[in-house]
């Protein structure tokens, strides 16, 4: 019986393991991107992990007692592993061609039936292994359980501070830093759709300097941010149980702590400036205290492999995934389309709350320096351009007219202030739109599928600056790290704190 149950639950931790992996990898992805506890998601993983056992174990006892279980015991041999693989394809740290799984899945039943044909004893020592490997998993099952367990105790960093600015003189310098994650040169400017109206990011354009070759640094904005910030690349990031944002950079081994001080924003911190923050997926203000003035960071967006969310009960979070697991196997299409409004209803909420705060804070921030990054035109689209109002099922076009509604609510609050005269401001994408990455995924849309030429993508995020007192355009047509936004700031820092 103990052997039957360490087997059930071995099964249950395996099958599941692609729902809840982020939150026992040590690289701590969903703690990175989330400011609130977690403690519902890791229970309700927890849960299912408990109902799936508790399923598996009474359908095998009844199984065994049925006449037919010798052949029966053969077909799950058969077919447990070919299941447990195609859960985990997720994983990999690598894409695997279907066919390479579909040779495998074969090779490997005609291996075991050719075996119960021609080698009935060899076949039974590998079911008597099989069935002791199962329930040997019970000790990866144990230590998944328990760092599922851990999740549930651990308690975030501030999701927001604030302290009070002097209100500065009106020729004070000022530069206001917007990073519209995921933002596309060539949809947004090179190749704009007919149907697409931006007319504020051409606002912008005819009185900045417009570079129509940024060069990426980094395909995950979990890698470009710190970078810009850090002024080195980094490779690899993580953000530990114990609220430690770790840095890997290509120039140093090993894992090191980020340093704030050693970021531009502890530059500007050390020449007197002031720094206000609205942020989204970065863990922005446990990593910034004592440096900005003020600060602010969010992400609603469900998890990415859940299908769990931080909006939902409990009970929506237990349900879910196990509703979409039945979906899949009997209703593929219902289950890409849950998965798509799941996924899009989450975005939406970050992108309001974020778009709230970014207004509130251009608007009412003394700052020296404000930074604001924001979840838009990420996908999933949850905007209509049709109708000026959020809904779910639009494209990538979608999400760039909201961006460009929410660049001119920006400009407008930012030219109606006696500083606008002496602001630069640089608004750029941390990386362009990953066409390869979203078109396999639910969201995409028809539409993303014509103005991507079937996924087609180009890697130039989209970088303009404006210089204060500029009024006419300019452009930089010469390659450019996306790196040089970090220099530019950096230059635009020391010219605050030393003005000729």
């Amino acid at each position: 019986m103990t052997k039957r149950i360490a087997q059930a639950w071995a099964f249950a931790v395996l099958f599941l393991l692609p729902n809840y992996i982020d939150l026992t990898s040590t690289a701590g992805d969903a703690r990175m991107r989330v400011a609130v506890p977690l403690t519902r998601i890791a229970l309700a993983h927890l849960t299912d992990i408990a109902l799936v056992a508790v399923v598996f174990f009474g359908l095998m006892e009844w199984l065994r007692r049925l006449r037919q279980w010798p052949v029966i015991r053969w077909v799950l041999m058969a077919l447990l592993p070919v299941l447990l693989l195609v859960r985990s394809l997720d994983l990999m740290p690598f894409d695997v061609p279907g066919a390479a799984v579909v040779v495998a899945c074969l090779a490997w039943i005609g291996a075991l039936l050719f075996l119960i044909l021609r080698g009935p004893r060899i076949a039974w020592q590998i079911g008597k292994a099989g069935s002791s490997l199962l329930a040997g998993f019970a000790v990866f099952a144990l230590v998944m359980t328990w760092q599922l367990g851990r999740a549930t105790l651990w308690r975030p960093g501030p999701q927001s501070f604030a302290s009070a600015v002097a209100v500065p003189g009106p020729h004070k310098p000022r530069l206001v830093w917007i990073l519209f994650d995921e933002l596309s040169y060539q949809q947004a400017f090179e190749t704009r759709d007919p149907s697409l109206q931006l007319p504020n990011f051409d606002r912008l354009r005819s009185e900045s300097t417009l570079y129509t070759d940024m060069k990426p640094i980094a395909y995950r904005t979990t890698k470009v941010v710190p970078s810009l910030l850090l002024g080195r690349m980094v490779t690899d990031a993580a953000y530990t149980s114990d609220n430690q944002y770790q840095v890997h950079t290509a120039d140093a081994p090993g894992w090191r702590t980020f340093d704030p001080q050693a970021t531009v924003f502890g530059m500007a911190r050390q020449q007197g400036l002031t720094i206000s923050i609205v942020g989204w997926y970065i863990a922005y203000c446990p990593s910034f205290v004592g440096v900005a003035a003020d600060c602010y960071w969010n992400n609603e967006d469900a998890q990415d492999r859940g299908p769990t969310s931080l909006r939902a009960s409990f009970a929506q979070n237990v349900w879910f995934p196990l509703r979409i697991l039945a979906e899949q196997v009997f209703t593929p299409r219902r289950a890409w389309a849950d998965l798509a409004a799941w996924s899009a209803e989450g975005h939406a909420a970050s992108v309001k709350d974020l778009e709230q705060h970014a207004l509130e804070t251009v608007a009412n921030s003394q700052s020296d320096i404000l930074y604001i990054h924001l979840p838009a035109p990420h996908p999933p689209a949850v905007w209509d351009r049709r109708t000026g109002k959020f809904a779910l099922g639009g494209s990538y076009l979608d999400s760039l007219a909201f961006s460009d509604q929410l660049l001119g609510q920006i400009l407008d609050l930012l030219q109606a202030q006696p500083r606008w005269a002496e602001t630069t401001l640089i608004v750029h994408g941390d990386h362009s739109w990953r066409t390869q990455m979203w078109r396999p995924l639910p969201g995409w849309s028809a539409e993303d599928e014509r103005i991507s030429h079937g996924g087609e993508w180009d890697p130039r995020p989209v970088l303009m600056i404006h210089g204060a007192g500029q009024q006419s355009p300019e452009t930089v047509a010469t390659p450019t790290s996306v790196m040089y936004v970090h220099d530019a700031v950096a230059a635009d820092i020391r010219a605050f704190a030393n003005p000729r």
